[in-house]
């Protein structure tokens, strides 16, 4: 496992230092860890974070599924957790250890609850406001399983009444136009897979973060 995190990492610090931004289609949800590693050695400013996720993810242990390894990425100093964001937690399999790390953390949690009861289109904008309080761009992780799994049925931890693909796509074009500075997206599970269907989903992910970047590219050069 710590082999296949620095290989990742090697090959995203050259796509950082070509200038680029690293857009990963990943495994599991380990995958931020080596691309937030590399982004964060190549800047001296701070960025936000902004998880998808139906877990919390924070228990400090590498080789632990329910591990996302934020923890590595706040030790480099350069993401607070005042700038780190949670969309869509619900579900049994987080436990009391997660809840009381993200209280002491202090990051912000959307529960599921939160947002079908505001909608996503304020949540969102909350969010942003949060993850870009003081940063120069932010980061964002998709884990597939913030989903609901009656609409996105490859994933592998599924529960439910998760985020509809309306709700998810509102988010996403809003993200798209901030300065997003890595993406990645994890937990695909080509075996549960039905017609190539989440497989589909995610190019489309990417091409709408692919598409928010060109529109803020050419919305910079206008105004120059």
């Amino acid at each position: 496992a710590a082999e296949t995190v620095r290989r990742a990492k090697e090959k995203a610090s050259d796509i950082v230092s070509a200038g680029a931004v690293p857009i990963v289609l990943g495994g599991d949800h380990t995958t931020p860890t080596p691309i937030l590693q590399a982004v964060l050695e190549k800047t001296d400013k701070k960025i936000g974070l902004i998880s998808f996720d139906a877990h919390i993810d924070l228990a400090n242990d590498p080789l632990n599924w329910a591990s996302s390894m934020w923890w590595q990425t706040f030790e480099l100093g350069k993401i607070s957790p005042k700038n780190f964001v949670e969309i869509g937690i619900r579900g049994v399999r987080n436990s009391i250890f997660d809840k009381n790390v993200a209280k002491g953390l202090g990051n912000k949690i959307y529960t599921i609850d939160k947002i079908k009861d505001r909608g996503m289109k304020e949540v969102i904008k909350e969010a942003l406001e949060i993850a870009c309080d003081g940063t120069d761009g932010i980061y964002v992780s998709v884990d597939l399983d913030v989903l609901d799994p009656t609409s996105f049925i490859a994933q592998k931890a599924p529960e439910f009444w998760g985020l509809t693909q309306d709700e998810f796509f509102i988010a996403l074009r809003e993200i798209a136009r901030k300065k997003v500075v890595g993406f990645d997206i994890c937990e695909l599970t080509p075996d549960y897979d039905v017609n190539g269907m989440g497989a589909q989903f995610c190019a489309r992910v990417v091409a709408e973060i692919l598409g928010g970047i060109a529109i803020r590219k050419r919305d910079e050069e206008r105004s120059k």
